[in-house]
């Protein structure tokens, strides 16, 4: 049983991790963006961004539902 809590340990640190890395792309993108104002790398990241936040706002209760969630996974911190 220790085994398996130890492979999920390493699972949930990787995670957590490239969750990271990639909330740090997704910030430079923006960041880079707004002050190049073009696209960077052939994607509109600001434009993304704010497609995701539309289709959750347009979800409704779901929408908010979903960003409340997506803000305390995000959130959290050991």
């Amino acid at each position: 049983m220790e085994a398996i809590s130890k492979v999920f340990d390493h699972v949930s640190g990787f995670a957590k991790k490239l969750t990271e890395l990639l909330l740090t792309v997704l910030s430079l993108g923006v960041v880079a963006q707004v002050l190049l104002g073009e696209a960077m790398f052939g994607m509109d990241v600001i434009g993304n961004v704010v497609a995701i936040i539309d289709a959750l706002g347009n979800g409704g209760v779901v929408g908010i539902i979903a960003i409340v969630v997506l803000i305390s996974l995000l959130g959290k911190k050991e």
